[in-house]
C-alpha cells in the first residue's frame, strides 16, 4: 500500500531498522516564523519583542508532560517541536508507550508550524524504519491522536485527499469496535466530520460527502449537536430543504427558546437566504447572552460576533463592521485578537475601505497587535498583503 506520502517507502532490511527514540527519524527543526518575517519586513518600527527558541536551551534535556502542554497552550510549537525532540532522544527505547505519545508531540508541533511535508516524511520513517516488537499492524498501537495527524498529513502535505479519506476511514471502522464507549463516540464523530470535509477537498466528492453525513445523522437522531452540524454543512452545500428539517427537528429537542445553539442556526439559516437584517438580529443575541452570563465564552461569543460584523459589511455597513471586529480582537485579544478567520475579515474590511497609505499603515498597526498575542504558525495571508 502507499505510505503516508503517497509514494512507497523504500525498502529497509531488518539490520537498518533502528529504535523509537533513533536521532535518524528526525528532519530539521525549522525555527523560522512567517509572522516574524513580515515584522521584519513591515512593521520594524512597532515590532514586539517574539523570541526564537535556541536549539542549546532543549539539548540533552527530559521534558515533564506539564511543560509540554504548557508550550501547546501558549502556541509555542518551535519550542515544542524540540522539547519533544529532545526527550525522545532522552527516553530508554525499551519505553515504546511513552516514545510513541512524546512522538504525538512532535507531530502536533510541526503540524501547527505549517511544516506538513517534514511531518510526513517523519511519521513516514517512523512507520517504515523502526524495528518494532510487535510484528502485527505497527499502526494499530499508535496513540489516536497519532494515528489522526498520520491520516490527515497526505491531503495537507501533498494534497492526497483522496488518500486522507481512505485512512480516516480505517481509523473510524477501528473506532466502530468500541461504539458504546463515549470516548469513542467523540472519536468517531470528529473523524466522520474531518472526512466529510476532506471529501469536499476533492473534485466531484459533494455526493460522497452528502452520503456520509446522512450516515452520520442516523448514528446520531437525537443529538442536537450532530444535526446542528450537519445542518450547518447542508446549508454550505446548498441544501436548504434538508437543512430546514434538521433544524426543525433541533428545536423540537432543545427546550429553551432562547438557547445558544437554537439561535446559531437561526441565524446560520438567515444568512443562507439572504435574509441580513434578520441574521445580524439573531446573532447580536448570541453576543448579549454570552455578555449576560458574565463568562465571554469564546466558543460562542466570537463565532457570533464575527459573523455579526459580517451581517454588517453585507448590509453595506464597512466601518461599523471594523469597529466590531477591532472591539471584539482587543477585548479578547488571546482568543479573538490571534483568530486568523477574524484578522482575515478585519483585513478585506480594510480593503474595502481604506487604500494607499491609510490602509498600509492599518494594516501594519493590526500585524504589530496580532504579533503581541499571537503565537508561532500564524498564517500570514489572513493580512491579504
Amino acid at each position: 500500500m502507499a505510505s503516508l506520502l503517497g509514494i512507497r517507502s523504500p525498502t529497509v532490511s531488518s539490520n537498518q531498522l533502528c529504535a523509537l527514540n533513533d536521532s535518524s527519524l528526525f528532519e530539521h527543526t525549522p525555527l523560522g516564523d512567517s509572522l516574524d518575517q513580515l515584522l521584519s519586513s513591515s512593521a520594524e518600527a512597532t515590532r514586539p519583542r517574539r523570541e526564537t527558541p535556541d536549539p542549546s536551551n532543549f539539548a540533552s534535556r527530559r521534558f515533564s508532560y506539564e511543560l509540554l502542554n504548557q508550550y501547546i497552550s501558549g502556541a509555542q510549537w518551535r519550542a515544542l517541536a524540540l522539547a519533544s525532540e529532545s526527550t525522545i532522544l532522552e527516553t530508554p527505547a525499551q519505553e515504546q508507550s511513552t516514545l510513541l505519545k512524546l512522538w504525538t508531540y512532535r507531530i502536533l508541533a510541526l503540524c501547527n508550524l505549517r511544516q506538513f511535508a517534514v511531518a510526513s516524511r517523519e511519521l513516514n520513517k517512523l512507520e517504515h524504519n523502526v524495528k518494532w516488537e510487535n510484528k502485527r499492524s505497527v499502526v494499530a498501537g499508535w496513540p489516536f491522536e497519532l494515528r489522526m495527524l498520520r491520516a490527515r498529513l497526505p491531503g495537507l502535505a501533498h494534497d492526497n485527499w483522496i488518500l486522507t479519506i481512505e485512512l480516516l476511514s480505517a481509523l473510524t471502522r477501528a473506532c466502530q469496535r468500541h461504539s458504546n464507549d463515549p470516548l469513542y463516540q467523540e472519536r468517531m464523530f470528529r473523524l466522520q466530520l474531518l472526512t466529510i470535509g476532506s471529501c469536499l477537498r476533492i473534485r466531484g466528492g459533494t455526493e460522497l460527502a452528502l452520503s456520509l453525513l446522512s450516515r452520520l445523522l442516523s448514528s446520531a437522531l437525537d443529538d442536537p449537536r450532530v444535526m446542528s452540524g450537519a445542518a450547518r454543512i447542508y446549508l454550505q452545500l446548498g441544501c436548504l430543504e434538508r437543512a430546514n428539517e434538521l433544524f426543525d427537528k433541533v428545536e423540537m429537542l432543545v427546550q429553551a427558546k432562547d438557547d445558544k445553539l437554537l439561535l446559531m442556526n437561526r441565524a446560520f439559516c438567515a444568512v443562507a437566504m439572504g435574509k441580513w437584517d434578520q441574521a445580524r438580529e439573531l446573532f447580536a443575541s448570541v453576543v448579549d447572552l454570552s455578555d449576560e452570563e458574565k463568562q465571554l465564552v469564546d466558543a460562542d461569543r466570537i463565532p457570533a460576533a464575527n459573523n455579526l460584523a459580517l451581517c454588517e459589511l453585507y448590509l453595506g455597513n464597512p466601518q461599523s463592521m471594523l469597529n466590531m471586529l477591532q472591539h471584539l480582537m482587543v477585548s479578547l485579544p488571546a482568543a479573538a485578537g490571534t483568530s486568523e478567520e477574524l484578522v482575515f475579515n478585519y483585513c478585506t474590511g480594510l480593503d474595502l475601505h481604506y487604500d494607499g497609505a491609510k490602509l498600509r499603515d492599518a494594516k501594519t498597526k493590526k500585524i504589530s497587535e496580532v504579533a503581541t498575542w499571537a503565537g508561532d504558525g500564524f498564517d500570514t495571508a489572513s493580512f491579504k498583503l
